[in-house]
């Protein structure tokens, strides 16, 4: 099985100069420029067949999932959201992006999935360690060894996808891996 995995597009987050200034960017977009680069990935792509759709359920990942995949509805999966560091890393309520985005299912997504499913102030930025995010990969490679799939995609964030891709991926990369050798990597 191959995991092709996708860093979502430039969000407002990517190109702030300062993330950790007074200005917040809640579940950031993408900007224009990801836009254009969500567009390119997808004429890059487009002949390529895929078996399962799994995507982030923030914001910019969604928007960049749409725009690459216009005709395809992804399983949204809170485990490979981004580490939880920055207010761009909180996410919407699942009534709040079947707002947004209605053409897409967020039923089996539960309320406050930014924070493993535990209520919490919806501003409150409580991070997590790097640990908690390699325990959340495990959790999801686990989730999917059994799948019936030869070609599944990951629309997801940097720093998540850094722990298969061992570097930070640019905005809208694509990186095709091997199940068996990311599996290997942290025994299991």
């Amino acid at each position: 099985m191959k995991l092709c995995v996708i860093r979502h597009a430039e969000s407002l987050a990517n190109a702030a100069s300062d993330l950790d200034n007074p200005t917040y960017y809640y579940d950031a977009k993408i900007t224009e420029r990801g836009v254009s680069q969500a567009k390119k990935l997808h004429y890059r792509i487009k002949d390529l067949s895929f078996d399962k759709y799994f995507c982030s359920p923030l914001t910019r990942t969604i928007e960049t999932f749409s725009i690459i995949f216009p005709n395809h509805k992804p399983e949204f999966e809170p485990l490979i959201r981004e580490h939880l560091y920055h207010s761009c890393d909180v996410g919407r309520q699942p009534k709040a992006l079947k707002k947004i985005f209605k053409n897409y299912d967020f039923s089996k997504l539960e309320n406050y999935w930014w924070n493993n499913n535990i209520p919490i102030n919806e501003k409150l930025i409580k991070q997590e360690s790097h640990n908690d995010i390699r325990n959340r990969l495990i959790k999801f490679l686990l989730k999917i060894r059994n799948l019936d799939a030869n070609n599944i995609v990951l629309v997801s964030h940097g720093t998540f996808l850094s722990q298969i891709t061992d570097y930070m991926m640019d905005n809208c990369e694509f990186f095709i891996c091997n199940y068996q050798e990311v599996c290997k990597k942290f025994s299991i």
